[in-house]
C-alpha cells in the first residue's frame, strides 16, 4: 500500500524566502476579501494570513479559481488556512536588507509580501474554524482528495491557541475614517456593520446600509425658502427624504436598526456584474477600502467603485470592539434622550413637553404605536409651499372669506434619518410665537416677521436674500428642539396612511 504523501509545512516568514518555489503553509486569516471576476476568465479571492513568524503585516495570498465553489469562502476572519503547492511571491521592501543574499529579482507590490495560488494548476486549500475545540475536520476543502496527519493538528491546534493570546492585526490604515468623519468628495477607507441588504432586481442595483454608532456630519442644503423659490415643491413630493432613485425601507426593517447612529447607504457606480460574487449579508462587521463620499438631496452616500474592496471581520477584531465601545458609551451618556454628536448650543426653539427624553427620528419612525407623542432634535431642511405668501390658505368650512389658516409641510433631519411634518392651524400659530393666519399677499409685516423666522429657521443669511451671483445657494439650518405627534388619515390602512405634525413647539 502507498504511503501518503508527507508534507513540509513553512514558517510564514520562511516561505517568503523560497521565491519560485512551491511550498506549504497554514497561517491564520487576518483579512479577507470577497471574490470578484478578474479583467480575464478567472476569478479572484484575496486574503491576507498571519502565523507566529510573520503577525503583521501578514502574507498577502491572492487565489485565482474558475469557479467560485473552488475558491476559499472564509465564514470569518481568525479562522485557520492550509494551502499547498503555493509559488509566486512577491517581497516587502522592509525586509530587503536581511534578503540581499537571494541571487534573483524581487518584485514587489506596494511594499506588501505576496503570494499566488492558482487552483487550477496544482495549488489547493483546507478551510478550519479558528475557535478551540471544534475538532479539525475543515469545513471547506478545494479538492475532495485530501489528507490529514497527526502534524496538520497539532499545527491547528498552536495557532488557535495563538489566535487567543495575539490579536490580529486591524488592518487599520490611514485612510480609515469613521462615519461621522467623512467629508464630500473624499475618498476613504470604513469599518462598520451591514444593517440591511436591499436588492432591487428592477433596475439590477444592490444597495448597503452600514452604521457605525457615529453620526454623519450634518451638510449643507440648497435654500427652499427664499425670494430664489425652488420649483416643483408640493405637499406629495417625498423627493428630498432620500437620494435620488433610492427606495424607502420598511417600518419593519428600521425597527432592526440601533436608536441612533447614522446608516449610510453605499451604492455602487459599476455594473452589478462586476460587484463582489458574494456580498456579506446583514449584522455582518466588515472593512471598506477606498469608498467615496457624495451628497444627494443633502443626504450622505458612499459611492462603491472599481478599485473598492471588501474584507470581512472579525467580532474580535480591534476595529470592531473599538466601535462597539464608542458605542456603548453613547448608550451610556444618553439620560436625556438620544442626541445627535453635532448638537450645538444654544437651541432655536422651545416646547411644552420638556421634561420628555429626546427621540430619533429612526426611534419615531419604527415606533411600535401607529400614534403617540415625541419629542426630538432636528433642523429643517425644506418648507412647502416655498413662498412666504402661500403659508396660509382660506378656511375651507368657513362662511367668511376673510378666514385664514396656516398649512405647511416641514422637512425635519437628524443623522438617523429624514421624515415630513406638517404644521398647521394653531400649532403654526403658536410656532411662529403667535402671528395670526392671514392673507399674506396684503400683510407686509406679518409677512417681513415670518420670512425673518424662515431665514433663521433654515440658516439663511440676510446677504443671501436676493440672489447675488456671489451669494452661496446653500444654508445651514440650526438645530431645534421639536414635538410631534404622529395620526393616521385612514383607519382602515393605519400604518400606511401615517403622518406627523408638529405641536407644543415655539420659535425662541
Amino acid at each position: 500500500m502507498a504511503m501518503p504523501e508527507q508534507y513540509k509545512y513553512e514558517r510564514l516568514l520562511d516561505a517568503a524566502l523560497c521565491v519560485g518555489q512551491r511550498v506549504n503553509f497554514y497561517g491564520a486569516v487576518s483579512e479577507y476579501e470577497e471574490p470578484k471576476r478578474t479583467r480575464g476568465s478567472d476569478l479572484i479571492c484575496t486574503m491576507t494570513v498571519s502565523d507566529m513568524s510573520l503577525s503583521c503585516p501578514g502574507l498577502r495570498v491572492l487565489v485565482f479559481s474558475s469557479t467560485i465553489e473552488s475558491l476559499p469562502q472564509v465564514k470569518s476572519v481568525g479562522d485557520i488556512i492550509r494551502f499547498h503547492r503555493v509559488t509566486d511571491y512577491s517581497l516587502p521592501s522592509a525586509n530587503y536588507h536581511q534578503m540581499k543574499m537571494i541571487p534573483f529579482n524581487i518584485n514587489v507590490h506596494n511594499g506588501v509580501a505576496q503570494a499566488v495560488a492558482k487552483i487550477k494548476h496544482g495549488a489547493s486549500f483546507l478551510l478550519f474554524d479558528g475557535k478551540q475545540g471544534v475538532g479539525h475536520t475543515p469545513y471547506q476543502a478545494s479538492s475532495q482528495h485530501h489528507t490529514m496527519q497527526d502534524g496538520d493538528c497539532r499545527i491547528i491546534d498552536l495557532l488557535r491557541s495563538w489566535i487567543i493570546t495575539q490579536p490580529l492585526s486591524s488592518g487599520s490604515t490611514d485612510y480609515l475614517v469613521p462615519i461621522s468623519g467623512i467629508k464630500e468628495g473624499n475618498y476613504f477607507d470604513l469599518c462598520c456593520k451591514i444593517m440591511a441588504v436591499d436588492h432591487q432586481e428592477f433596475n439590477h442595483v444592490i444597495i448597503l446600509y452600514v452604521w457605525d454608532g457615529t453620526d454623519v456630519e450634518p451638510s449643507l442644503v440648497e435654500m427652499t425658502c427664499t425670494v430664489q423659490a425652488r420649483e416643483g415643491q408640493n405637499f406629495d413630493s417625498v423627493a428630498d427624504l432620500r437620494p435620488e432613485g433610492m427606495p424607502p425601507l420598511s417600518r419593519e426593517v428600521i425597527a432592526t436598526f440601533p436608536p441612533f447612529g447614522t446608516v449610510l447607504p453605499v451604492v455602487p457606480d459599476l455594473p452589478i456584474e462586476n460587484l463582489p460574487l458574494k456580498l456579506p449579508t446583514s449584522s455582518t462587521w466588515i472593512k471598506f477600502r477606498n469608498l467615496n463620499c457624495r451628497i444627494q438631496n443633502g443626504i450622505y452616500v458612499a459611492v462603491f467603485l472599481h478599485e473598492s474592496k471588501i474584507s470581512i471581520l472579525s467580532a474580535t477584531s480591534e476595529l470592531v470592539t473599538e466601535c462597539e465601545r464608542r458605542y456603548q458609551g453613547r448608550l451610556l451618556d444618553n439620560s436625556g434622550g438620544f442626541l445627535p454628536q453635532w448638537i450645538p448650543t444654544p437651541l432655536h426653539s422651545l416646547t411644552d413637553y420638556e421634561h420628555i427624553p429626546f427621540s430619533t427620528l429612526r426611534q419615531i419612525l419604527s415606533y411600535s404605536q401607529v400614534t403617540y407623542k415625541f419629542r426630538c432634535l432636528v433642523r429643517v431642511v425644506s418648507i412647502v409651499p416655498p413662498v412666504i405668501e402661500d403659508f396660509c390658505v382660506q378656511k375651507r368650512s368657513s362662511t367668511r372669506a376673510s378666514e385664514y389658516i396656516y398649512r405647511l409641510r416641514l422637512t425635519l433631519e437628524d443623522p438617523t434619518s429624514r421624515i415630513h411634518a406638517y404644521l398647521c392651524d394653531e400649532d403654526a400659530e403658536y410656532f411662529f410665537n403667535g402671528h395670526p393666519a392671514t392673507d399674506l399677499h396684503d400683510a407686509t409685516v406679518i409677512k417681513s416677521a415670518l420670512q425673518r423666522k424662515i431665514n433663521e429657521l433654515l440658516g439663511v443669511e440676510e446677504h443671501n436674500l436676493y440672489g447675488s451671483a456671489k451669494s452661496d445657494k446653500r444654508c445651514n439650518p440650526p438645530w431645534i428642539k421639536c414635538c410631534l405627534k404622529s395620526y393616521y388619515l385612514q383607519k382602515e390602512d393605519p400604518w400606511s396612511s401615517r403622518c406627523f405634525k408638529v405641536f407644543g413647539t415655539i420659535l425662541a
